[in-house]
């Protein structure tokens, strides 16, 4: 994510600067924005945990969708926000 999305979308529209400054150190990461990254890196690793085991159960098929950008995958998932 660029700065600007993830002030957006993790951070509730935050300003872009406070993230940045967030990210050097400059001021301290509020403790909702640190449980909200945690929550998000759970789904991560759970959704991966799932993808792997998908894979490892195929018989035939390993292969995989790759979407080059998030517009491309919007255009074949329409439902759910940004960062599901």
């Amino acid at each position: 994510m660029s700065v600007d999305e993830a002030a957006t979308y993790i951070a509730n529209g935050f300003e872009s600067e406070t993230w940045r400054l967030w990210e050097s150190g400059s001021q301290p990461i509020p403790s909702e924005i640190i449980d909200t990254l945690m929550l998000m890196n759970k789904k991560r690793k759970q959704r991966l945990d799932a993808i792997i085991e998908k894979i490892n159960n195929r018989i035939r098929n390993n292969t995989m969708r790759f979407f080059p950008d998030y517009a491309d995958f919007r255009t074949v998932y329409t439902e759910g926000d940004y960062i599901e």
